[in-house]
This record gives C-alpha cells, structure tokens and sequence, in this order.
C-alpha cells in the first residue's frame, strides 16, 4: 500500500480540481466497510418504516439506530419479540432471528436486578415509557449492562400495538 500513497496524493490533487471528485486508492477499503454497514441500515430502516407505517410514535428510531448505534427491538404487546435489528449480534451475540418470537427476558438471568425488572413490568403495564441499566446476559453467558430505553407505541386510532426499546451497552 505504500508504493500507491505517491500515487494516491498526486491524483487526490488533480481530482480535487475537478467537479467530479473521486475518492483516493487508499480511501476504498475504508469506504467499503462503511457502505457495508450502511446497507445493514437501510435494510433495518427500511422494516421499521414498514413495521411503523400505522404507528403514532414520534421518537427517532433512525436516529437512535444510525447515529446513537443503539440496538431496537419492537415486541407485541404481549412482549413477543417481533423484530430486533441487524446490530444486536454485535450487542449480546444472538441473531435477530435467534430472538424474534421470545421475551426479552431470553437476556436476563440469576444476577439480574429483580427490582430493574419489576420497574420495566410496571413501565408496560401502565403503559408508559421507561428507562434503566440492567445486567443482561449474552448469548455465550457472559453478562454486561445494557441501557434500555422503552417506549409504549399505539396506533392512529390509540390502540395498543407495540412496544419499542432502544438498547446500548454501558
């Protein structure tokens, strides 16, 4: 890769001049890698506003995915887990497909707070929004805090139909 960045300044210079700027040789791996992962985005994007089409929610969810790089998971007002994106594996080792149908208690374990717990439990069931760092457990047992922001998500007519949490490790 040395014998390109001779090579690489010479052309950024003269592209530079140009009206249609080209990135650098050394500049791809790394644009790559960020496409790559903004592909992932889009795709998580793209079912959220599917998912979301009938919510009445105004909080930013692809603020929080992009930007915040929070974890979102939405469950059913049963606490189905009905999608988690592409970034949770990252979070605790599980794929979204490993967790869509489960509780998200699948995270807790022994050494998890009783009383966090009971504080979310109250948070949905009187319908309000929440938020707490409770230790959770990764799929390969090894434990770490997680910062959960809840949010009940009704629908245009006021009806119950989601939950939606935002999840960052601490």
């Amino acid at each position: 890769m040395e014998d390109f960045k001779g090579y690489d300044n010479m052309m950024a210079s003269y592209y530079e001049q140009m009206s249609n700027y080209s990135l650098p040789l050394l500049s791809w791996e790394f644009y790559g890698e960020c496409h790559a992962a903004l592909e992932i985005f889009k795709d998580d994007i793209n079912t959220l506003n599917k998912l979301s089409q009938n919510w009445d929610f105004n909080k930013d969810y692809c603020k929080q995915l992009i930007e915040e790089q929070s974890v979102i998971i939405v469950t059913k007002p049963n606490l189905k887990i009905v999608y988690a994106s592409k970034n949770i594996e990252k979070l605790n080792g599980y794929s979204p497909d490993e967790v869509i149908g489960n509780s998200p208690k699948m995270f807790q374990g022994e050494a998890t707070c009783i009383e966090t717990s009971s504080k979310v439990r109250n948070a949905i069931d009187k319908g309000i929004p929440f938020e707490v760092s409770i230790l959770n457990y990764r799929k390969d047992t090894s434990t770490y805090m997680c910062i959960i922001q809840g949010y009940p998500v009704y629908d245009k007519k006021g009806k119950l139909v989601n939950y939606i949490a935002f999840e960052k490790a601490a």
